[in-house]
């Protein structure tokens, strides 16, 4: 997955995350994380860059800059391959790999020391330093190898076909790999390692950009994955299929057929819902995801597809969601007490890619549904922009800061996601809108289908925005940027449907998953062909009751709670911490608050790093 090297936006996200625990019962985010450095000492890191000095001098200088803000509590180790001066015919340059400092949290000068004495002077084992950083960070808990290389591998096997092993068995490891000065076969192969391991390429040309590059992926691996829940794996049968309860888990789409899941209900008629966030391959195009409800040994009772939100992009992300709910009440699908869940690859390259669900059981709805009652399409009404303060937005739902009506200043980096949490009751929709100026470099940047995109999730991951297509509002900008020969300023946005129990009953599949209260998330992303693009920009939120009174009645069940406006109605370890406090107002301060910090780490608690997160906007803003 490519990353731009406008890392502003990359690394406000990343300080997002940093504010809240990796598992619900850690205080401290990178208590469960580990990363190994994995540094190419090839020959050719001797060689000067485009910005006069050598790559050897520019990897230590991004090293020590890393070191200086890790984390006291994240376990970090460092190993160097093609450190020997051996001969390329020797079979030892292709086992040239060495760990100088171990995995441990006590380490840092022994870190600084490492990164003085590594010198560029053997070949280029790449396969072999990652299978070997793999060891060393054993197979428990969220695990980061970050590679940084300057050339194509001299050694077999292809390192693509290492980083696909590696990442098999689930997604809580994940190699991010800086390419250093490179371009043609040794770039695509390295890009590959990042596709191939569930992480992010970068790109970097000289010593600044590697510094930067290194400090982003440092970062993410202090912090809980995009995708983030309890691990499972489902079968290609119903026998033996792993059985939900309700919460967040994980798992890879199958290769080659469905993958099997179960769910008990807890008491008949209620709605069984279940949502899913599946991670694409960069450049693939219109991918999908079958999902399905069904009686086990018997037919289905719903079905639907996830699709992209942003499918051009390098990074693509596909949401969907299905339920148990057919309008039918004397349906088995509503009585029986165990469902099934199938999860089915439709189209592109999704099979082996990691997948995030979310399951939720709905009480029994004990009022009338009333279809006619969810009234017809509403307008757009464009919220007025007011003071902006400056947020730090989640890359998924998983790690999405609650946040009220008013605007937000940001900004965003080519190929990126941004995400943030709005509590949503019956009868109220949401209304998003973006403003930006556009700049040079993005204009340059803008190729077929480039873009600001901007949608609204409901809880279970299923999208409710209002297709606008064909009748954007008139102060919307509507030419493609491919076409545009100067600045302008830029607006467009995105509306939710109101929430009403009834819209379950609806043909429409956006509509139809407006049908739950809960907190929902504003996904704003941008889909551009540039390295170096950034857009700031301002998020201007409002929510709004279009429908009155049109909350439903539920049962009342032991073990089972009604929606509600602010909750996630599924736990991930992400947000659990988030949850504990009853101030909202104190969550939705994510960025606002100003620090001289330049990375927020902080052990001590969310709202201190939380305070602490915006101060590297004043820090890094752009650095060109």
């Amino acid at each position: 997955m490519k990353k731009t090297l406008s890392v502003v936006g990359s690394i406000l996200l990343a300080a997002t995350a940093l504010s809240w625990p990796a598992a619900s019962a850690q205080e401290d985010p990178a208590a469960d994380t580990a990363m190994m450095l994995v540094m190419d000492a090839s020959g050719s890191m001797a060689e000067r860059t485009g910005g006069g000095s050598t790559r050897i001098q520019a990897a230590k200088d991004g090293l020590d800059a890393v070191i200086d803000g890790l984390p006291d509590e994240q376990r970090v180790g460092f190993r160097v391959y093609g450190a020997s001066d051996v001969a390329e015919d020797d079979p030892a340059a292709c086992t040239d790999s060495e760990r100088i400092v171990d995995l441990d949290t006590d380490n840092r000068d022994a870190l600084r020391q490492a990164v003085a004495d590594y010198e560029p002077v053997g070949w280029t084992p790449t396969s072999h330093a990652l299978r070997e950083a793999a060891k060393d960070l054993g197979d428990s808990g969220q695990r980061t190898i970050v590679l940084v290389s300057d050339g194509e591998p001299t050694c077999d096997p292809d390192p693509c076909v290492v980083a696909r092993e590696i990442a098999k068995d689930g997604i809580d490891i994940r190699i991010d790999v800086v390419g250093f000065d490179v371009s043609g076969g040794a770039r695509k192969t390295l890009q590959c390692v990042a596709d191939e391991g569930n992480g992010t390429y970068y790109d970097a040309d000289d010593a600044e950009s590697l510094t930067d590059s290194l400090r982003v992926s440092s970062v993410r691996a202090s912090r809980p994955f995009d995708l983030t829940g309890t691990p499972v794996k489902g079968t290609p049968t119903e026998d033996g299929a792993p059985l939900l309860a309700p919460g967040q888990y994980t798992d890879t789409v199958a290769v080659g057929g469905p993958s099997n899941y179960r769910v008990a209900r807890t008491a008949p008629d209620s709605t069984v819902h279940v949502g899913a966030v599946i991670s694409g391959v960069s450049g693939d195009l219109g991918a999908s995801a079958t999902l399905r409800t069904k009686r086990i040994g018997g037919l289905m009772c719903s079905g639907s597809t996830t699709y992209g939100l942003d499918m051009s992009s390098r990074s693509p992300v596909y949401y969907g969601g299905v339920s148990s709910w057919v309008r039918d009440a004397d349906s088995e699908c509503r009585t029986d007490d165990e469902l099934g869940v199938q999860v089915e690859r439709s189209v592109g390259q999704i099979e082996g890619r990691p997948i995030e669900l979310a399951v939720y059981e709905e009480p029994p709805i004990t009022s009338e549904l009333a279809p006619g009652a969810a009234g017809g399409e509403p307008e757009w009404v464009a919220p007025t922009p007011g003071t902006a303060t400056e947020a730090v937005p989640g890359t998924s739902i998983a790690s999405a800061p609650e946040v009220g009506p008013g605007t937000y200043q940001l900004d965003i980096s080519a190929g990126e996601t941004q995400v943030l949490a709005v509590p949503v009751d019956w009868g109220e929709q949401v209304r998003a809108q973006v403003d930006a100026k556009l700049n040079d470099e993005v204009r340059d940047a803008a190729a077929i289908g480039s873009g600001l995109d901007v949608s609204v999730i409901n809880p279970l991951r299923r999208d409710v925005t209002i297709s606008l297509y064909g009748n954007w509002p008139q102060d919307w900008t509507r030419d493609p940027w491919a076409n545009l020969r100067e600045n302008i300023a830029f607006r467009t946005g995105a509306m939710s449907w109101p929430l009403h129990p009834a819209n379950r009953a609806q043909n429409d599949t956006t509509r139809e998953g407006a049908s739950l209260a809960g907190m929902h998330y504003v996904v704003v992303s941008l889909k551009l062909r540039g390295d170096e693009t950034n857009l700031p920009y301002t998020l201007t939120l409002d929510r709004e009751n279009v429908l009155g009174d049109v909350a439903p009645t539920y049962a009342d069940v032991d073990g089972l709670t009604a929606p509600v406006a602010d909750s996630r109605l599924v736990d991930s370890p992400v947000t659990a911490a988030a949850e504990k406090t009853d101030d909202a107002d104190t969550r939705a301060a994510a960025g606002a608050e100003d620090s001289a910090s330049l990375l927020p780490w902080v052990v001590g608690g969310a709202v201190a790093a939380l305070v602490l997160a915006a101060g590297i906007v004043m820090v890094l803003r752009r650095r060109r």
